[in-house]
């Protein structure tokens, strides 16, 4: 093993604060009334709703949504309106990070003394990742260069092998020597078929708020499922890491 690939949203903060349902909820339907010309919240929310099922990336399910005539006609519409970087501005100016509880100073410690190569790669925009990972203190962990935005892997993500062999390619690693932690089981069905070893962090159910709780539902077959045989490993928050799997902290590195 010599690389740990750590999805973002719901992987290194707990579901249960509601953030992800913050996000995905009024925050996005208002970038499509206000951007895309969508007459209301209620319909933005169902073409939203719809294409995230398919894709668990908002901007791979805007731009798939587009392109196949969801979106309202507007007289001036000549080229396409939605625009990935447009999304990412929108959220990391206008999400409500507090909800994100603060720095993760004892997982930032803990990555720092991994001997490992650390990625996050998420299918969330990259302004937008970028302003998560400095809200949890982990942007030091992996930079510019460790961070795979949806935007970096476009027209595909997550979970199409096309995304990850992008980044397997940028990082130099074959999937047998890296470790994936996600929150998706799509994600992680996919990574175990590519050779990956996988880490599944399920999130601390009983905490999750009803907001949470409505985020969850949109997940519908992508939510977390410990027993399914893609799992290698499941925990509940990406703290356990460490305690769970301390041979990823040894040289060299084993997975258990």
């Amino acid at each position: 093993i010599t690389t740990i690939i750590f999805d973002v949203d719901d992987t290194l903060y707990d579901v249960g604060t509601g953030f992800t349902a913050h996000r995905n909820g009024e925050a996005a339907q208002q970038f499509m009334v206000q951007k895309l010309g969508f007459p209301d919240l209620q319909s933005a929310k169902a073409v939203r709703d719809e294409y995230f099922e398919r894709y668990h990336a908002t901007a791979k399910a805007l731009t798939v949504a587009e392109k196949e005539g969801k979106f309202p006609v507007v007289d001036e519409a000549t080229q396409p309106r939605f625009n990935a970087q447009d999304l990412s501005n929108w959220w990391a100016e206008n999400l409500d990070f507090s909800l994100l509880d603060g720095p993760k100073r004892e997982l930032r410690r803990d990555l720092e003394a991994c001997p490992l190569q650390l990625v996050a790669f998420s299918n969330g925009p990259r302004k937008y990742v970028k302003r998560v990972l400095e809200k949890l203190d982990l942007w030091s962990v992996f930079g510019e260069k460790k961070l795979f935005a949806v935007d970096d892997v476009l027209p595909n993500c997550k979970p199409e092998k096309e995304a990850f062999d992008k980044v397997l390619q940028a990082i130099g690693a074959l999937p047998e020597q890296c470790v994936m932690v996600e929150d998706s089981m799509k994600n992680i069905k996919v990574a175990k078929r590519l050779g990956m070893k996988t880490v599944l962090i399920t999130g601390r159910k009983t905490e999750l708020t009803e907001d949470a709780k409505a985020s969850e539902t949109t997940k519908g077959a992508d939510a977390p499922d410990k027993d399914d045989p893609s799992v290698d490993v499941a925990i509940q928050t990406a703290e356990e890491l460490r305690s769970q799997l301390p041979g990823l902290w040894e040289t060299p590195a084993s997975f258990i």
